[in-house]
């Protein structure tokens, strides 16, 4: 049995990583496009989503997500902790009851799809602002930047989390973008790096 003294010592700083990371997410996307068409790619319980709210307010925030079982690559249950799809549909219903009262107004959507389908359903050249937090792979990471390409806005920004070689993802993140960043070296610019947070313009 866990000894519960660790255990809650455990919790405590995994509260302080994610407060430190939230904190530097923040003061990144006081420097990225306000007032845009947005969208979320990987939303889970939904918490980033406020954030994405308060500090861009956004003509609109789209968020992206199927909230189902993935097979996870170390040989686990799932990516999201050996989970239930009956955990995954309560999940995304506490997600939608969260944000009822935007989704009510029209400042916010639910779009509970893989990135790829979900970024046929946006007009090119519409989103000014886009968080990639999805699939780590490097083939789900280059798919989601292809897609994503031709839907910004000249001078929208692509924001990537997890921008380091950590995780079973290792390389893939990393390597992806610069991948990226190399097969449109005149349309692309790095905007802002901080942390394992990387961001990318569309000239």
């Amino acid at each position: 049995m866990a000894d519960p003294i660790s255990a809650e010592e455990r919790r405590r700083k995994q509260a302080q990583q994610r407060e430190r990371k939230d904190a530097l997410r923040r003061e990144m996307l006081r420097t990225m496009p306000h007032g845009k068409l947005s969208v979320e790619i990987g939303v889970w319980r939904g918490e980033f989503s406020q954030i994405l709210l308060d500090e861009l307010k956004p003509s609109k925030l789209c968020l992206i997500d199927p909230w189902g079982v993935q097979p996870d690559p170390d040989g686990g249950a799932s990516l999201a902790g050996a989970r239930s799809q009956d955990d995954m549909d309560r999940i995304y219903e506490s997600v939608r009851e969260r944000y009822s009262t935007e989704i009510a107004k029209g400042q916010l959507s639910v779009i509970r799809d893989f990135s790829l389908p979900a970024l046929h359903l946006f007009d090119d050249q519409s989103i000014g602002f886009a968080y990639l937090d999805g699939d780590h792979s490097y083939e789900g990471v280059k798919a989601d930047l292809e897609a994503l390409l031709p839907k910004m806005i000249e001078g929208g920004v692509i924001m990537l989390d997890d921008y380091h070689r950590r995780g079973w993802w290792k390389d893939g993140v990393m390597r992806a973008f610069h991948e990226f960043l190399g097969a449109n070296p005149a349309d692309l610019r790095i905007k802002a790096i901080k942390g394992a947070q990387v961001a990318v313009q569309k000239l």
